[in-house]
Protein backbone atom coordinates (compact mmCIF):
# COMPACT_ATOMS: atom_id res chain seq x y z
CA UNK A 1 0.00 0.00 0.00
CA UNK A 2 1.21 3.51 -0.79
CA UNK A 3 2.60 5.62 2.05
CA UNK A 4 -0.12 8.23 2.52
CA UNK A 5 1.62 10.42 5.03
CA UNK A 6 1.36 13.31 2.61
CA UNK A 7 -1.28 11.66 0.36
CA UNK A 8 0.86 11.93 -2.77
CA UNK A 9 2.06 9.15 -5.05
CA UNK A 10 3.15 8.62 -8.64
CA UNK A 11 0.22 7.21 -10.64
CA UNK A 12 -1.02 6.84 -14.17
CA UNK A 13 -4.13 8.98 -14.52
CA UNK A 14 -6.81 7.59 -16.85
CA UNK A 15 -9.83 9.40 -18.28
CA UNK A 16 -12.39 8.16 -20.75
CA UNK A 17 -15.29 9.98 -22.35
CA UNK A 18 -18.27 8.63 -24.31
CA UNK A 19 -18.22 10.11 -27.79
CA UNK A 20 -21.02 12.62 -28.49
CA UNK A 21 -22.91 11.46 -25.42
CA UNK A 22 -25.34 14.39 -25.48
CA UNK A 23 -26.44 13.65 -29.04
CA UNK A 24 -26.49 9.91 -28.29
CA UNK A 25 -28.72 10.46 -25.27
CA UNK A 26 -31.10 12.67 -27.25
CA UNK A 27 -31.32 10.15 -30.10
CA UNK A 28 -31.94 7.14 -27.83
CA UNK A 29 -34.47 9.05 -25.74
CA UNK A 30 -36.38 10.08 -28.86
CA UNK A 31 -36.52 6.49 -30.14
CA UNK A 32 -37.17 4.80 -26.78
CA UNK A 33 -36.77 6.50 -23.40
CA UNK A 34 -34.10 7.79 -21.02
CA UNK A 35 -33.72 4.38 -19.40
CA UNK A 36 -32.08 3.12 -22.61
CA UNK A 37 -29.26 5.62 -22.32
CA UNK A 38 -28.85 4.92 -18.60
CA UNK A 39 -28.55 1.19 -19.37
CA UNK A 40 -25.92 2.02 -22.01
CA UNK A 41 -23.96 4.07 -19.49
CA UNK A 42 -24.20 1.25 -16.97
CA UNK A 43 -22.87 -1.13 -19.62
CA UNK A 44 -19.98 1.29 -20.20
CA UNK A 45 -19.21 1.60 -16.49
CA UNK A 46 -19.41 -2.15 -15.90
CA UNK A 47 -17.15 -3.05 -18.84
CA UNK A 48 -14.47 -0.46 -18.02
CA UNK A 49 -14.51 -1.23 -14.30
CA UNK A 50 -14.00 -4.95 -15.00
CA UNK A 51 -11.03 -4.26 -17.29
CA UNK A 52 -9.42 -1.55 -15.13
CA UNK A 53 -9.63 -3.36 -11.79
CA UNK A 54 -8.82 -6.90 -12.97
CA UNK A 55 -5.91 -8.28 -10.97
CA UNK A 56 -5.82 -5.07 -8.89
CA UNK A 57 -4.00 -3.36 -11.79
CA UNK A 58 -6.00 -0.17 -11.40
CA UNK A 59 -8.74 1.52 -9.48
CA UNK A 60 -11.82 3.45 -10.60
CA UNK A 61 -11.82 6.71 -8.67
CA UNK A 62 -15.15 8.21 -9.73
CA UNK A 63 -17.62 8.78 -12.53
CA UNK A 64 -17.28 11.99 -14.52
CA UNK A 65 -20.84 11.75 -15.88
CA UNK A 66 -20.05 10.52 -19.37
CA UNK A 67 -16.93 8.61 -18.43
CA UNK A 68 -14.64 7.44 -15.65
CA UNK A 69 -11.59 8.74 -13.82
CA UNK A 70 -9.25 5.89 -12.84
CA UNK A 71 -5.66 5.31 -11.77
CA UNK A 72 -3.15 2.61 -12.64
CA UNK A 73 0.08 1.69 -10.89
CA UNK A 74 2.08 0.62 -13.97
CA UNK A 75 2.05 2.54 -17.28
CA UNK A 76 2.53 -0.61 -19.39
CA UNK A 77 -0.55 -2.25 -17.89
CA UNK A 78 -2.49 1.02 -18.19
CA UNK A 79 -1.80 1.08 -21.94
CA UNK A 80 -2.65 -2.62 -22.32
CA UNK A 81 -5.98 -2.15 -20.57
CA UNK A 82 -6.80 0.98 -22.59
CA UNK A 83 -6.16 -0.92 -25.82
CA UNK A 84 -8.28 -3.80 -24.51
CA UNK A 85 -11.15 -1.40 -23.84
CA UNK A 86 -11.02 -0.17 -27.43
CA UNK A 87 -10.85 -3.76 -28.69
CA UNK A 88 -13.90 -4.78 -26.66
CA UNK A 89 -15.90 -1.76 -27.81
CA UNK A 90 -14.86 -2.04 -31.46
CA UNK A 91 -17.97 -2.46 -33.58
CA UNK A 92 -20.39 -1.62 -30.73
CA UNK A 93 -23.53 -0.04 -32.23
CA UNK A 94 -23.62 2.83 -29.74
CA UNK A 95 -20.62 2.90 -27.40
CA UNK A 96 -17.42 4.63 -28.54
CA UNK A 97 -14.99 6.19 -26.08
CA UNK A 98 -11.87 8.32 -26.26
CA UNK A 99 -9.16 7.73 -23.66
CA UNK A 100 -6.41 9.99 -22.36
CA UNK A 101 -3.60 9.30 -19.88
CA UNK A 102 -0.71 11.07 -18.17
CA UNK A 103 1.60 9.98 -15.36
CA UNK A 104 3.17 11.79 -12.44
CA UNK A 105 2.92 12.66 -8.78
CA UNK A 106 -0.63 13.52 -7.71
CA UNK A 107 -2.42 14.17 -4.44
CA UNK A 108 -5.09 11.69 -3.43
CA UNK A 109 -8.21 12.28 -1.34
CA UNK A 110 -9.26 9.31 0.76
CA UNK A 111 -12.28 8.25 2.78
CA UNK A 112 -10.79 5.58 4.98
CA UNK A 113 -8.77 3.39 2.62
CA UNK A 114 -10.83 4.32 -0.44
CA UNK A 115 -9.36 6.73 -2.96
CA UNK A 116 -12.18 9.12 -3.86
CA UNK A 117 -10.43 11.80 -5.91
CA UNK A 118 -7.04 12.88 -7.25
CA UNK A 119 -5.64 16.35 -7.83
CA UNK A 120 -2.64 17.92 -9.53
CA UNK A 121 -1.41 19.04 -12.91
CA UNK A 122 -1.05 15.46 -14.17
CA UNK A 123 -4.78 14.99 -13.66
CA UNK A 124 -5.37 18.12 -15.73
CA UNK A 125 -2.97 16.93 -18.44
CA UNK A 126 -4.65 13.52 -18.64
CA UNK A 127 -7.97 15.30 -19.12
CA UNK A 128 -6.42 17.48 -21.86
CA UNK A 129 -4.98 14.41 -23.57
CA UNK A 130 -8.50 12.93 -23.62
CA UNK A 131 -9.92 15.97 -25.40
CA UNK A 132 -7.27 15.62 -28.12
CA UNK A 133 -8.43 12.10 -29.03
CA UNK A 134 -11.47 10.91 -30.95
CA UNK A 135 -13.86 8.05 -30.30
CA UNK A 136 -12.14 4.67 -30.53
CA UNK A 137 -8.68 6.16 -29.95
CA UNK A 138 -6.19 6.67 -27.11
CA UNK A 139 -3.92 9.65 -26.41
CA UNK A 140 -1.09 9.32 -23.90
CA UNK A 141 1.59 11.82 -22.93
CA UNK A 142 5.30 11.24 -23.39
CA UNK A 143 5.82 10.15 -19.77
CA UNK A 144 3.37 7.25 -20.21
CA UNK A 145 4.85 6.31 -23.59
CA UNK A 146 8.45 6.25 -22.34
CA UNK A 147 7.77 3.89 -19.46
CA UNK A 148 5.26 1.69 -21.30
CA UNK A 149 6.94 1.26 -24.68
CA UNK A 150 9.78 -1.10 -23.76
CA UNK A 151 7.51 -3.39 -21.74
CA UNK A 152 4.78 -3.97 -24.33
CA UNK A 153 4.57 -6.59 -27.07
CA UNK A 154 5.06 -4.71 -30.34
CA UNK A 155 3.21 -7.36 -32.38
CA UNK A 156 0.00 -6.48 -30.54
CA UNK A 157 0.33 -2.79 -29.75
CA UNK A 158 1.61 -0.28 -32.31
CA UNK A 159 2.42 3.38 -31.67
CA UNK A 160 1.90 6.63 -33.53
CA UNK A 161 3.87 9.72 -32.49
CA UNK A 162 1.64 12.74 -33.07
CA UNK A 163 4.00 15.40 -31.72
CA UNK A 164 3.18 18.44 -29.59
CA UNK A 165 -0.41 19.64 -29.41
CA UNK A 166 -2.19 22.38 -27.52
CA UNK A 167 -5.65 21.45 -26.25
CA UNK A 168 -6.74 25.00 -25.41
CA UNK A 169 -5.20 28.42 -26.19
CA UNK A 170 -2.82 29.58 -23.50
CA UNK A 171 -2.04 26.08 -22.22
CA UNK A 172 1.35 24.34 -22.51
CA UNK A 173 1.74 21.83 -25.36
CA UNK A 174 1.59 18.09 -24.68
CA UNK A 175 3.70 15.52 -26.55
CA UNK A 176 1.10 12.94 -27.59
CA UNK A 177 1.50 9.29 -28.57
CA UNK A 178 -1.27 6.94 -29.67
CA UNK A 179 -1.16 3.20 -28.88
CA UNK A 180 -3.46 1.06 -31.01
CA UNK A 181 -4.16 -2.46 -32.24
CA UNK A 182 -3.18 -2.33 -35.92
CA UNK A 183 -5.29 -5.42 -36.63
CA UNK A 184 -8.55 -3.59 -35.98
CA UNK A 185 -7.88 0.13 -36.37
CA UNK A 186 -5.54 2.80 -37.67
CA UNK A 187 -4.22 5.81 -35.74
CA UNK A 188 -5.68 9.28 -36.17
CA UNK A 189 -4.10 11.32 -38.95
CA UNK A 190 -4.31 14.39 -36.71
CA UNK A 191 -5.60 15.23 -33.27
CA UNK A 192 -8.35 17.65 -32.28
CA UNK A 193 -6.11 20.37 -30.84
CA UNK A 194 -3.61 22.73 -32.43
CA UNK A 195 -0.31 21.23 -33.54
CA UNK A 196 2.58 23.31 -32.25
CA UNK A 197 4.55 22.99 -35.51
CA UNK A 198 1.76 24.84 -37.27
CA UNK A 199 2.28 27.79 -34.94
CA UNK A 200 5.99 27.82 -35.70
CA UNK A 201 5.25 28.25 -39.42
CA UNK A 202 3.37 31.51 -38.97
CA UNK A 203 4.91 34.43 -40.91
CA UNK A 204 7.48 36.36 -38.93
CA UNK A 205 8.11 40.09 -39.11
CA UNK A 206 11.69 39.69 -37.88
CA UNK A 207 14.73 39.80 -40.09
CA UNK A 208 16.35 36.58 -41.24
CA UNK A 209 18.10 35.03 -38.21
CA UNK A 210 21.67 33.83 -38.28
CA UNK A 211 22.25 30.10 -38.68
CA UNK A 212 21.79 28.26 -35.37
CA UNK A 213 24.54 26.23 -33.82
CA UNK A 214 24.27 22.52 -34.52
CA UNK A 215 23.36 21.34 -31.03
CA UNK A 216 21.81 17.88 -31.08
CA UNK A 217 18.59 17.22 -29.16
CA UNK A 218 18.16 13.52 -28.38
CA UNK A 219 14.84 11.98 -27.34
CA UNK A 220 12.92 9.86 -26.35
CA UNK A 221 14.28 7.38 -23.81
CA UNK A 222 15.32 4.74 -26.35
CA UNK A 223 17.34 7.30 -28.34
CA UNK A 224 18.82 8.72 -25.12
CA UNK A 225 19.98 5.21 -24.16
CA UNK A 226 21.64 4.70 -27.56
CA UNK A 227 23.26 8.13 -27.37
CA UNK A 228 24.42 7.43 -23.82
CA UNK A 229 26.23 4.31 -25.03
CA UNK A 230 27.81 6.22 -27.92
CA UNK A 231 28.85 9.02 -25.55
CA UNK A 232 30.57 6.53 -23.22
CA UNK A 233 32.23 4.50 -25.97
CA UNK A 234 33.78 7.50 -27.74
CA UNK A 235 34.80 9.62 -24.74
CA UNK A 236 38.03 9.78 -22.81
CA UNK A 237 39.75 11.31 -19.80
CA UNK A 238 37.64 12.11 -16.75
CA UNK A 239 33.88 11.58 -16.96
CA UNK A 240 31.77 13.72 -14.64
CA UNK A 241 28.18 12.91 -13.70
CA UNK A 242 26.84 16.10 -12.12
CA UNK A 243 23.45 15.81 -10.35
CA UNK A 244 22.44 13.21 -12.94
CA UNK A 245 19.38 11.16 -11.86
CA UNK A 246 20.34 7.59 -11.00
CA UNK A 247 17.27 5.99 -12.57
CA UNK A 248 19.13 5.33 -15.80
CA UNK A 249 21.86 3.18 -14.20
CA UNK A 250 20.16 1.46 -11.25
CA UNK A 251 18.79 -1.47 -13.25
CA UNK A 252 20.55 -3.89 -15.59
CA UNK A 253 19.34 -2.55 -18.95
CA UNK A 254 20.19 1.06 -18.15
CA UNK A 255 23.52 0.11 -16.56
CA UNK A 256 24.51 -1.69 -19.79
CA UNK A 257 23.64 1.38 -21.85
CA UNK A 258 25.12 4.20 -19.77
CA UNK A 259 27.79 2.97 -17.35
CA UNK A 260 29.18 -0.37 -18.55
CA UNK A 261 30.54 1.11 -21.82
CA UNK A 262 32.40 3.77 -19.81
CA UNK A 263 33.89 1.09 -17.57
CA UNK A 264 35.01 -0.89 -20.62
CA UNK A 265 36.46 2.15 -22.42
CA UNK A 266 40.22 2.19 -21.68
CA UNK A 267 40.47 5.88 -22.60
CA UNK A 268 38.23 6.79 -19.65
CA UNK A 269 40.36 6.80 -16.50
CA UNK A 270 38.06 8.28 -13.85
CA UNK A 271 34.27 8.36 -13.56
CA UNK A 272 33.11 10.84 -10.94
CA UNK A 273 29.58 11.12 -9.56
CA UNK A 274 28.47 14.23 -7.69
CA UNK A 275 25.20 13.08 -6.06
CA UNK A 276 22.57 15.22 -4.37
CA UNK A 277 22.34 14.24 -0.68
CA UNK A 278 19.19 16.38 -0.29
CA UNK A 279 17.31 13.58 -2.09
CA UNK A 280 17.27 10.83 0.60
CA UNK A 281 16.53 7.96 -1.77
CA UNK A 282 19.75 8.60 -3.75
CA UNK A 283 21.93 7.06 -1.04
CA UNK A 284 19.68 4.00 -0.91
CA UNK A 285 19.65 3.66 -4.71
CA UNK A 286 23.42 4.01 -4.95
CA UNK A 287 24.23 1.55 -2.15
CA UNK A 288 21.42 -0.91 -2.82
CA UNK A 289 21.26 -0.94 -6.64
CA UNK A 290 24.16 0.78 -8.40
CA UNK A 291 27.02 -0.59 -6.30
CA UNK A 292 25.83 -4.22 -6.65
CA UNK A 293 25.66 -3.72 -10.43
CA UNK A 294 29.25 -2.41 -10.42
CA UNK A 295 30.43 -5.42 -8.42
CA UNK A 296 28.47 -7.79 -10.68
CA UNK A 297 30.03 -6.21 -13.77
CA UNK A 298 33.56 -6.58 -12.36
CA UNK A 299 32.91 -10.24 -11.47
CA UNK A 300 31.64 -11.06 -14.97
CA UNK A 301 34.59 -9.27 -16.57
CA UNK A 302 37.07 -10.96 -14.21
CA UNK A 303 38.36 -7.56 -13.08
CA UNK A 304 40.01 -6.98 -9.69
CA UNK A 305 38.01 -3.96 -8.54
CA UNK A 306 37.78 -3.03 -4.86
CA UNK A 307 34.96 -1.10 -3.14
CA UNK A 308 36.02 1.46 -0.55
CA UNK A 309 33.15 3.23 1.22
CA UNK A 310 33.62 6.38 3.30
CA UNK A 311 31.21 8.72 5.05
CA UNK A 312 29.15 10.25 2.26
CA UNK A 313 31.65 9.15 -0.38
CA UNK A 314 33.50 6.18 -1.79
CA UNK A 315 35.33 4.66 -4.71
CA UNK A 316 35.36 1.53 -6.83
CA UNK A 317 38.85 1.05 -8.23
CA UNK A 318 41.32 -1.33 -9.83
CA UNK A 319 44.94 -0.83 -8.76
CA UNK A 320 46.52 -2.49 -11.79
CA UNK A 321 44.88 -0.06 -14.25
CA UNK A 322 44.13 2.86 -11.91
CA UNK A 323 40.60 2.81 -13.33
CA UNK A 324 38.16 4.17 -10.79
CA UNK A 325 34.59 5.19 -10.12
CA UNK A 326 34.34 7.82 -7.39
CA UNK A 327 31.30 9.33 -5.74
CA UNK A 328 30.47 11.99 -3.17
CA UNK A 329 27.13 12.94 -1.64
CA UNK A 330 26.67 16.73 -1.37
CA UNK A 331 23.63 18.87 -0.61
CA UNK A 332 22.90 20.36 -4.04
CA UNK A 333 19.42 21.65 -3.25
CA UNK A 334 20.58 25.26 -3.74
CA UNK A 335 22.59 24.44 -6.88
CA UNK A 336 20.77 25.86 -9.92
CA UNK A 337 23.05 24.32 -12.54
CA UNK A 338 21.56 21.69 -14.87
CA UNK A 339 22.22 17.96 -14.64
CA UNK A 340 24.96 16.95 -17.06
CA UNK A 341 27.67 14.47 -18.00
CA UNK A 342 31.01 15.85 -19.16
CA UNK A 343 34.35 14.61 -20.50
CA UNK A 344 37.46 16.65 -19.64
CA UNK A 345 41.23 16.05 -19.63
CA UNK A 346 42.62 13.93 -16.82
CA UNK A 347 45.82 15.67 -15.57
CA UNK A 348 47.16 12.28 -14.41
CA UNK A 349 47.56 10.90 -17.95
CA UNK A 350 48.47 12.05 -21.43
CA UNK A 351 45.28 11.12 -23.27
CA UNK A 352 44.12 13.88 -25.62
CA UNK A 353 40.43 14.52 -24.98
CA UNK A 354 37.91 16.61 -26.88
CA UNK A 355 35.51 17.91 -24.25
CA UNK A 356 31.94 16.89 -24.81
CA UNK A 357 28.78 17.03 -22.69
CA UNK A 358 25.26 15.71 -22.39
CA UNK A 359 22.89 18.16 -20.69
CA UNK A 360 19.73 16.57 -19.28
CA UNK A 361 16.62 18.49 -20.31
CA UNK A 362 13.85 16.30 -18.92
CA UNK A 363 13.24 13.01 -17.17
CA UNK A 364 10.43 10.57 -16.58
CA UNK A 365 9.42 8.49 -13.58
CA UNK A 366 10.11 4.77 -13.36
CA UNK A 367 9.34 2.26 -10.62
CA UNK A 368 12.20 0.16 -9.24
CA UNK A 369 12.43 -2.39 -6.45
CA UNK A 370 14.94 -1.21 -3.86
CA UNK A 371 17.40 -3.43 -2.03
CA UNK A 372 14.99 -3.85 0.91
CA UNK A 373 12.24 -5.10 -1.40
CA UNK A 374 10.17 -1.92 -1.28
CA UNK A 375 9.09 -0.12 -4.43
CA UNK A 376 10.58 3.30 -5.11
CA UNK A 377 10.35 5.89 -7.86
CA UNK A 378 13.39 7.08 -9.79
CA UNK A 379 13.89 9.48 -12.68
CA UNK A 380 15.26 8.37 -16.04
CA UNK A 381 16.48 10.78 -18.74
CA UNK A 382 14.15 11.13 -21.73
CA UNK A 383 15.65 14.19 -23.44
CA UNK A 384 19.29 15.35 -23.56
CA UNK A 385 21.27 17.98 -25.42
CA UNK A 386 24.61 16.71 -26.70
CA UNK A 387 27.26 19.31 -27.38
CA UNK A 388 30.98 19.47 -28.10
CA UNK A 389 33.59 22.20 -27.97
CA UNK A 390 33.06 22.84 -31.67
CA UNK A 391 29.33 23.42 -31.01
CA UNK A 392 29.54 25.85 -28.10
CA UNK A 393 32.97 26.38 -26.57
CA UNK A 394 31.71 28.86 -23.98
CA UNK A 395 29.08 26.44 -22.66
CA UNK A 396 31.58 23.57 -22.44
CA UNK A 397 34.00 25.89 -20.60
CA UNK A 398 31.23 26.84 -18.14
CA UNK A 399 30.41 23.19 -17.40
CA UNK A 400 34.10 22.44 -16.97
CA UNK A 401 34.49 25.31 -14.49
CA UNK A 402 31.50 24.04 -12.56
CA UNK A 403 32.99 20.56 -12.33
CA UNK A 404 36.34 21.96 -11.15
CA UNK A 405 34.65 23.57 -8.14
CA UNK A 406 34.03 20.11 -6.68
CA UNK A 407 37.34 18.44 -7.60
CA UNK A 408 38.77 18.70 -4.10
CA UNK A 409 36.03 16.42 -2.77
CA UNK A 410 37.41 13.52 -4.83
CA UNK A 411 41.02 13.73 -3.68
Amino acid sequence: MQDRQDNTSVLVIFFDDMRESTALKAGLTEKTDEHTFQKLRQEHDSLLTEIITRGDAGQVVKSTGDGLLAVFYKPSIAVERAVEIQERLHGHPHLSVRIGMDMGEVCGEYVGDELTDVFGRHVDWAARATTLADGGHISVTRSVYIDAFSWLTKSRIAWEEHGAYIAKPGEPPLDIFEPYNANITQPLSELRGTKVEALAKAPSQKSEPSAPKQLRLVRPWEAVARDGRDFAEKGGGMMYWFKVPLGGICYAEGFRSFLAPALENQRITKIRFLLDSSIPIYQEIWNGLVLPLLVEWATKENRAFVVEELEGAGRFYEESTNKRVEWVMVDLSAELSPCFKLFVDDPDNNIDVESEAQIFLSSASRTVRLGNGALGFVRIPDAVLRIGTQDDEALIHTLNSLSNQWDALFS
